[in-house]
């Protein structure tokens, strides 16, 4: 009997893994799928998203990101209502403790000081990246908002419980959902291998980080998601201007 409860056991450990590394291929390769082929949709039936105003085309091809982002997440809630779970399990609306909170804040300090430093290479006041006007304004409460609960509900809050849930430890629970993360943000392949490489590799570190925010945090979500929100609300917006409206 304890041999068939053990073999039960067994099968059931190695089938979550299986599980969690599919997922793990669904978030870090097909976001990204998914992101090119709306904005190739978007291009192709919109002529503002080609011929159209700087402004146009950023907010345009934002809007691809904001529908694959927003679509995933709504399936992912679909799939756990299956499972019996909801996003209160996942910790999404805990407000986690103190030390997450400094950890996620000190962390966004650094990502945001980081990414200021090229305003002015680009002849944008630093300033404007805290008061944005206009359609910039747009972009950052869209890039703010959906990176700030979509990413950290995918990425921390569900693909970290997945791995957690097959028995993986805490290092691997970090690291894997954070080699996710940097591979989602794949769709800025099409800028070349090398600002492609240089965007993946430290977006893959600023997320295992808030991996150790949301297990410092007693999986709690918040301190993440607010870190993650100023993080994409500030600078982030006018670099990706730039890059995406520079061709």
């Amino acid at each position: 009997m304890d041999t068939r409860v053990s073999e039960v056991r067994t099968a059931s450990a190695s089938s979550g893994r299986l599980r969690c590394w599919v997922e793990f291929l669904i978030l870090g390769l097909g976001v990204p799928a998914a992101f090119w082929a709306i904005n190739k949709l978007i291009s192709n039936s919109v002529p503002a998203a080609v011929h159209g105003t700087p402004g146009e085309r950023f907010l345009l091809w934002i809007a691809g990101g904001v529908i694959v982002e927003w679509s995933f997440v709504i399936a992912l809630w679909f799939v756990l209502r299956t499972r019996g779970y909801s996003f209160k399990d996942l910790g999404v609306w805990r407000l986690g403790t103190w030390p997450a909170w400094v950890m996620a804040l000190l962390l966004a300090a650094l990502t945001i000081g980081s990414n200021l430093r090229f305003l002015p290479r680009m002849h944008v006041p630093v300033s404007y990246a805290f008061l944005p006007r206009g359609f910039h304004l747009i972009a950052a409460i869209l890039l703010g908002i959906t990176a700030g609960f979509c990413e950290e509900v995918l990425f921390r809050a569900f693909l970290m419980t997945e791995f957690a849930e097959a028995g993986c430890g805490k290092v691997t629970q970090v690291l894997m959902p954070g080699l996710a993360f940097g591979l989602a943000h794949a769709g800025y392949l099409n800028q070349g291998f090398l600002p492609w490489l240089g965007i993946v590799v430290p977006t893959a570190f600023v997320g295992m980080m808030w991996g150790v925010a949301y297990l410092l945090g007693r999986r709690g979500l918040v301190p993440a998601m607010v870190a993650h929100f100023l993080n994409d609300a500030t600078a982030l917006p006018w670099i990706t201007f730039f890059m995406v409206t520079a061709h």
